[in-house]
């Protein structure tokens, strides 16, 4: 793909500056790489705009007032670095020529007379260069990423099997050594973190962007230990997270529950405000030594499970654990039959909500292990599915129940949302709900749109409302916002010039860099490329 260049002019006289507006000019009919974007008649103004405007090329007198040419090209060099220059002058001094080898300038073209042919060819020179740097960029990012993806699929596979005790004490030593891992031999407790409303997460982003969103996941949560003080953090599995926390001197019960606790907010607050992504977490009990890292996630794992009965962003501990009632399954068992026996076709939505609440009271008041409550709730959505089955127009599989990764108040949602839809087949109710969510969606598209707020506007479980979403338009939520946002972009670039920061705003993206990875990944160009290009067919 052709690249286009950016160039400045920095020269103290006007008609220097006027022949070379006039040459990009001319340059612009039989090579359109290269656009001229600014100007400055001294090397203090010029430092000044070029740093703000960043060219790839600058073309520079060397006599000038107040700083000369290449006094501005030394101070300019460290801020850009890539930046390639070309100096001009009317002198042939061997003091000029020297420092101008010695500030690794591009060219040294005399401008009494100005020869279009020596601007050609260092133009040319300069774009060989250019081109040369972004391919060696790529490749040094393209191994970064490489290396930093290996490093993680290591880490994963090494805990993993570390917890599963599949690894001696002697190689888990070896290892850490080479990875640089220096404080099991501490006190140390492994956490858990679980990310919320996974089921979500899956149907929205595609496998690629969930690979970039896991790895920056995991950056966030390791920088976050490391800032508090010493551990680790790896993917385990799906929508999991294993850290270890680690210090050096003993802490009584209370300090340890308050660093875990401190921790554990700091990784939910940091992951929610850079990445948009709730998560929870669970911590075990101190630890000593390599033998116990199985027994050190093992409390964490089964702290974990207490997140089946909360809703999100919630930080456990050992101290703080449910007592659950697994002596009232029976009791719960009945209320389901009778929550069967119950619906029939036509119940309304307010009658559905009042049953489902009362079964979400008899939980609230006797917790029962998620063990046990999974299999009995995916036994309800079989039994719903099999007796609205007979001439009903939907066909569902239990398979289809997302229960893995939710909570109970998400499954027992999931389960309404998707009755109601059983016994009203063929009023094509939500698809109304979807066509209403679009609107929500077009209504208030320039703010920052979550998945949880537009399923409150059409009241539906957020995750069922994701499910349905991607089944109905065959495209996930966020997708289709982000397409949207991305649409409107268009539209603002087609009126005005907008700054990046400008056209984030307006569509309400946060990260400037976000948002130029998605407007390229849905036009090809960056926003900058996109308007350069739009300012050509205008001007035919």
């Amino acid at each position: 793909m052709v690249r286009d260049y950016t160039c400045f002019i920095v020269d103290d006289e006007d008609l220097i500056i006027q022949r070379l507006e006039l040459f990009f000019n001319e340059l612009s009919h039989r090579d359109k790489r290269f656009h001229l974007v600014g100007k400055a008649n001294n090397g203090l103004k010029g430092i000044e705009e070029i740093v703000k405007l960043k060219p790839d090329i600058v073309i520079s007198d060397i006599v000038m007032p107040r700083m000369d040419g290449i006094s501005m090209i030394e101070q300019l060099k460290p801020k850009l670095p890539h930046t390639q220059y070309i100096l001009l002058t009317a002198y042939s001094s061997f003091e000029y020529a020297q420092r101008a080898i010695q500030a690794n300038v591009l060219e040294y073209i005399v401008k009494v007379p100005l020869r279009e042919k020596d601007l050609d060819r260092a133009l040319d020179k300069a774009a060989v260069i250019l081109n040369e740097v972004k391919k060696k960029e790529a490749e040094f990012q393209s191994l970064n990423v490489s290396v930093l993806e290996n490093k993680y699929r290591v880490r994963k596979q090494f805990f993993n099997e570390l917890i599963r005790g599949e690894i001696p004490s002697h190689r888990a030593s070896d290892f850490a050594n080479r990875m640089q891992f220096h404080f099991f031999q501490a006190n140390y407790c492994c956490f858990i973190v679980e990310m919320n409303l996974y089921e979500s997460f899956r149907n929205d982003y595609s496998a690629s962007d969930q690979n970039i969103l896991k790895y920056a996941i995991t950056n966030i949560i390791e920088e976050t230990v490391v800032n508090g003080g010493r551990g680790v953090a790896a993917d385990l599995s799906d929508n999991r997270f294993i850290g270890f926390l680690s210090w050096e001197n003993n802490r009584s019960d209370m300090d340890t529950e308050y660093a875990c606790h401190s921790l554990g907010s700091q990784i939910v607050s940091h992951l929610h405000q850079y990445l948009n992504q709730r998560v929870s977490v669970a911590f075990g009990g101190p630890h000593r030594g390599w033998e116990s890292i199985k027994q050190a996630y093992m409390e964490a794992n089964i702290v974990s499970e207490d997140f089946y009965y909360h809703e999100e962003k919630v930080v456990k501990t050992t101290m703080h654990r449910f007592q659950y009632r697994n002596d009232k399954k029976e009791d719960f068992q009945l209320k389901l039959a009778d929550f069967l026996t119950w619906v029939q076709r036509k119940v309304s939505k307010e009658e559905l909500e009042k049953k489902l609440s009362d079964l979400n009271q008899f939980v609230t008041n006797y917790k029962i292990h998620k063990s046990i409550m999974t299999p009995m709730l995916q036994d309800l959505y079989r039994d719903i599915t099999a007796k609205f089955k007979s001439g009903n127009s939907l066909t569902t599989d239990v398979s289809e129940f997302p229960i893995k990764f939710m909570t109970f108040r998400e499954q027992l949602a999931y389960i309404g949302d998707f009755t109601f839809e059983y016994v009203h087949a063929g009023q094509l109710l939500h698809r109304i709900e979807i066509m209403s969510a679009m609107r929500f969606i077009e209504k208030n598209l320039k703010q920052r749109l979550t998945l949880e707020a537009i399923a409150e506007e059409v009241n539906l479980a957020p995750s069922y409302f994701s499910s349905l979403f991607k089944k109905t338009m065959n495209e996930g939520v966020i997708s289709f916002i982000n397409r949207k946002k991305i649409h409107l972009a268009l539209e603002l670039l087609n009126v005005q010039d907008y700054s990046l920061l400008e056209l984030c705003e307006e569509v309400g993206i946060v990260n400037e860099g976000y948002f130029c990875k998605l407007f390229k990944e849905y036009t090809g160009d960056t926003p900058k490329q996109y308007r350069i290009k739009m300012t050509r067919y205008e001007s035919k």
